[in-house]
This record gives structure tokens, sequence and C-alpha cells, in this order.
């Protein structure tokens, strides 16, 4: 399964209005197997869509802070590079990351299809990042992820981390999903799937996890649905059945047909049901937008002051503060960043 292809679609979410995405931001058109993908957290965390030039296509903001950093920030249209190197310097005037600190850490990870791209992805990153550390005077370095969190459903599903990692995103973004459904796509359909979520159900951050609950309610609701699609597997798996007599054949699929009846009735009702879910969560987006630029703007205003105090102690150490931190950063032995191909 080209799973990281497929899943990849669901990240180019770019649900521009007013000026202001929430949660993602900007879009460019470009064809899906062109696309790699990469992954920062701060404690802000962002995913970036990136084209075969190394430019940023579409970005999607993992949690709260990552949107309260991207709600007056747009990086679509920016090199990779200089899209890291602004995110981390917007976390920063945000007080995300802590500028006094003595162990800043940027944790990236990266997938597609051309190792040797990704591999020029992450080194540009690093090279920017840790640039703005050593021009701002912060004790800084970029790490790769951790992604053992998604161990149990790579296990369960048989597939990389990194894949987890994804199908873990795409069923944040459309918890209506199973991980086998998720998976089943092809990339046309994820694509079309994505155009969809951009376009009519942009869900902020904060109201992601009610949406989700919303949603598992409503799973629990239509139980029936997904007993009968897991029946429709089976009998489907007894037509495919080469040594069936025709009388054998024929009772399968009577048997296939009535349940598929059955099934389209309530499936209409659930999306029926689901559609419902998402204009509620999306009128409720849409008035949260305001708070979340507020939210941005009080951060600034209260981290300001530490940032200048910060600014004025580097200038008047800059020499110094530059050594210390090329020798802190050298003494870190930082593994090389694992490369997640497309299957």
């Amino acid at each position: 399964m080209k799973l990281f292809y497929k899943i990849i679609g669901v990240i180019t979410c770019v649900c521009l209005a007013c000026g202001f995405a929430v949660g993602c931001s900007g879009t460019v058109t470009v064809s899906a197997d062109e696309l790699s993908y990469v992954s920062m957290r701060i404690n802000p965390e962002i995913e970036l869509v990136v084209d075969k030039d190394g430019v940023v296509v579409a970005v999607n903001a993992v949690n709260a802070d990552g949107e309260t950093v991207l709600a007056e920030l747009n990086l679509v249209g920016l090199s990779v590079g200089d899209a890291a190197e602004a995110f981390t310097d917007a976390a920063a005037e945000l007080g995300f990351l802590d500028v006094d600190s003595e162990n800043a850490t940027v944790y990236i990870s990266a997938g597609g299809k051309d190792e040797r791209f990704v591999k020029e992805l992450e080194e540009k990153i690093t090279e920017k990042v840790n640039g703005f550390f050593n021009e701002k005077g912060i004790f800084g370095k970029v790490e790769p992820e951790d992604l053992q969190e998604y161990q149990a459903l790579a296990d369960e599903l048989g597939v990389s981390l990194q894949d987890a990692r994804l199908i873990s995103r795409v069923l944040e973004l459309y918890p209506e999903l199973t991980a086998e459904e998720a998976a089943e796509k092809s990339p046309e359909e994820m694509l079309d799937l994505i155009k969809d979520y951009c376009e009519n159900n942009g869900i902020a951050a904060d109201l992601r996890e009610e949406y989700k609950g919303l949603v598992d309610e409503l799973k629990t609701e239509f139980e029936r649905l997904f007993q009968l699609e897991q029946q429709l597997r089976e009998v489907k798996a007894k037509l495919d059945d080469e040594t069936l007599t025709e009388e054998e054949r024929a009772a399968a699929q009577a048997e296939y047909d009535a349940l598929k009846e059955e099934y389209d009735a309530l499936k209409d009702e659930y999306k029926a049901a689901v559609e419902e879910l998402k204009e509620q969560a999306k009128e409720k987006t849409q008035a949260i937008k305001d708070e979340i630029r507020e939210r941005a703007e009080q951060r600034r205003e209260e981290f300001a002051e530490i940032i200048r105090e910060h600014e004025d102690k580097f200038n008047e150490q800059k020499e110094e503060i530059e050594r210390r931190i090329k020798e802190w950063r050298d003494s870190f032995d930082i593994p090389e960043q694992p490369y997640f191909p497309i299957p």
C-alpha cells in the first residue's frame, strides 16, 4: 500500500477564509506524486507539504499552539528552509520557544519518494534553523522526531511508523473514517477528500477533539452500519471463490444484494448526520478566528520585553555567546534523520 502517498494529501488542507486560515495556510495546485512531507515540532506543531522544488505548497497546524503561530504567518510559497526559520522565529516571539533556554530543540521528520531529496530538505531545515539560533544567540538545535508513540498503530496495520503517524493525522481530520478506510483510499480520492475538507470543513484545532467525540457517539449510534460493512466484505470474499457452484453463487449474491441495500440506506443517513456535525463545527470555527488572532497578539506583547532583554544581552556578549553556542551544539551526537520512503 502506498500509504504515505495516499495520506499526504490530507495534510495539504488549506482552508483560507477572509485572509486567515484556521489550522491551515495557503494552497498551490501540485501533482500528488511531486510532494514530500515535513513535520516540525517545538510545542507548537505544524506540517508542511513541499513540492519537487523544495517550496512549501501547504501548511497545517497539528495543535492549537501551532494554530496560534500560524495566525499571522503564511508559509506557502517559501522555500522549506525559509518556512522552517519563519516558524521558529514566530514561535520564539510568541514565547513557545524559550530564548533563554540552554537546550531549545526543534524536532523534525520528513518523508517522500526520493531519499536524496528528503535528505536535502532536512539539511536545509537544519541549516536555516541553526542559523536562526546562531543569529539570535539561542542555545538551540534540530533533532529527528521520535515516532515511537505510533508503534502500536504501525503494528496493527503492518505499516511504517511514518505511515502510522500520517494515518493518525488523517483520522484526526476525518474521524468519521476508520484506519482501514483511510489506508484504502487512492491518491486521487485522498486529494478529493482534501479539497472537500479545505473548502467546506476547516475545523479549528481547539474544536477537533470535540468534533471527534461527537463523531464517535454517532458511530455508536450507527453500529449496525459498520457491522454490515464487515458482513459485506465477508460475502464479497465468498463470491470471489471460484469453487462455488452456480446455486451457491446465486445464494451468496442474493445475500450480498440484501445486505448492500440495507447498508446503502444506513450509509446515506450516516453521511447526512456527519455533514450536520461538520457544519456545526464549521460555524464554531468561524466564531473563534478572532480569538486565535487575539491569542497570538497577546502572547507577542507578553513576551516582547523578554525578547528585547535577550537581544540586548546577546549584543553585549555576541562573540562569546556565539562561541559557546557552537561548542554546545558540537557536543551533541545528534542521530541522523531516518528516511521514510513511499513503498
